[in-house]
């Protein structure tokens, strides 16, 4: 593929009028190019089973024609029991490093099936590795493997990214966190292909350490074919104002006409704008703060009062949240069993359909006010997206919506979800330890 043309600047002599006519030379003066801005892609994977989907961008990287100026490098932890022209079986750690001269990946054993993905020191060290091998102006952060929204069920295991199944454990947003932090790291684009990422509870704890937040909401097919579209939209885009914008809405347009738009699936990617998350939160905790206070109040006043001065009982409340938009229940309705087994214990709603339908429902005036700032904000914090097969027009981030019973079940005390950076900016936990919906999408 072509290399991106490089922009010149010429800059002219101008002639000075005298009293005397002197003949200047109006050519212009040599300039040098404006140097292109250099990206390291660092791509970090735990196949678990993903291997086949995850191996053909390393059989096809050369037809990129990768230039100088973007790196590619990553980990992939295979599974064990998959043999390839790069896995043996053993479930071993490969690093590799894309070479311009040979115009292919190369790669080198790095550890055995015992290393833990789930570390956050062993995350810091890959970085390091990354950006001493392959420095540049800009890093872009890659994962990919198996992912679950965040929710305490069963400990780390279900709210993490990259399941491995060697030891049926995640690495945790904490953990990204904490090596991003060791590392001091600062990405232009943070991309996760996994399933249910594009949580409030995820995005915010990377607010500090990524400019762009690409996920999606829904069960994704996890393949290197995006890592293949990133670089070649990276080659396309990766110079000039909105390089990130336009790479990323590059590989994911091409992503869905590639695979999407062959297959019948419920998918969708928003890009974020990190520093956006800030005013979408803040609305949030105004919205928390009201309801919450309402629950109170009926707590004492008893609902016939509550009725009588607000028109509402808190079960309008409830009945609202338990009808908000469930981002499982498009692998519902086709009575797929196997696929909602996997992800039943993930509690991710639509923040947008929350608060909208509880404003609606009270017809109260300030949740009604709040509910729109909150879609505004939302609005503006996701700059791209995209959808497939769903039925309705949008979505936004997720939440974690359960009742005050499933707090106490679920272990959300006991697994720190106070100490999340959007509940510390939001207090959100104090509308779960409070509210009594019926979260109707159990099944059979």
């Amino acid at each position: 593929m072509r290399r991106f043309l490089t922009l010149f600047a010429i800059m002219f002599a101008l002639c000075t009028l005298g009293a005397c006519s002197v003949e200047k030379d109006m050519s212009p003066e040599p300039v040098e190019p404006t140097p292109e801005k250099s990206y390291t892609i660092l791509y970090y994977s735990c196949c678990s089973g993903l291997d086949v989907a995850i191996e053909p961008f390393f059989v096809h990287a050369g037809e990129l024609n990768i230039p100088e100026h973007i790196n590619v490098v990553g980990q992939v932890k295979w599974s064990y029991g998959y043999k390839s022209d790069y896995s043996d079986g053993s479930g071993s750690v490969q690093r590799f490093v894309f070479d311009h001269e040979a115009n292919k990946t190369e790669h080198t054993t790095f550890a055995d099936i015992s290393y833990r993905v789930d570390d956050a020191e062993n995350l810091a060290d890959f970085i390091r590795w990354a950006r001493e091998v392959a420095p540049a102006d800009e890093y872009i952060m890659v994962f990919c493997g198996h992912g679950n929204a965040y929710h305490p069920a069963f400990d780390d295991v279900t709210r993490g990214i990259l399941r491995d199944d060697q030891f049926n454990s995640y690495l945790g947003i904490g953990d990204i966190r904490d090596a991003f932090e060791a590392t001091e790291s600062k990405f232009a684009l943070t991309m996760m292909v996994c399933c249910l990422m594009n949580t409030l509870e995820y995005a915010t704890e990377l607010v500090p350490y990524t400019d762009y937040y690409l996920a999606s909401g829904h069960v994704t097919a996890a393949t290197s074919g995006e890592l293949y579209l990133l670089v070649d939209g990276l080659i396309k885009h990766g110079q000039g104002e909105n390089a990130m914008v336009n790479t990323a809405k590059y590989a994911v347009d091409a992503d869905y006409e590639a695979f999407y738009s062959q297959v019948e699936h419920t998918v969708d990617t928003a890009l974020t704008k990190s520093t956006r998350i800030a005013k979408l939160n803040a609305a949030i905790a105004k919205f928390v703060d009201r309801i919450c206070a309402l629950y109170v109040e009926q707590g004492y006043s008893g609902e016939s009062v509550m009725m009588e001065n607000h028109g509402f009982t808190t079960k309008d409340m409830d009945e609202a949240l338990a009808a908000s938009y469930y981002y499982l229940k498009p692998y519902m309705g086709d009575g797929n069993v196997s696929q909602y087994e996997r992800y039943r214990r993930s509690y991710s709603y639509d923040i947008v359909d929350i608060v909208n339908r509880v404003a609606e429902a009270t017809n109260d005036t300030r949740l009604m006010h709040y509910a729109g700032e909150i879609e505004e904000a939302a609005d503006n914090a996701i700059v791209y997206y995209n959808s497939s097969s769903l039925d309705i027009d949008r979505v936004y981030h997720a939440v974690t919506l359960v009742n005050q019973d499933q707090w106490a079940e679920l272990g959300f005390e006991a697994a720190n979800y106070e100490g999340l950076a959007f509940d510390q900016a939001t207090g959100w936990s104090g509308l779960l330890k409070l509210n009594k919906a019926k979260l109707a999408h159990d099944i059979e």
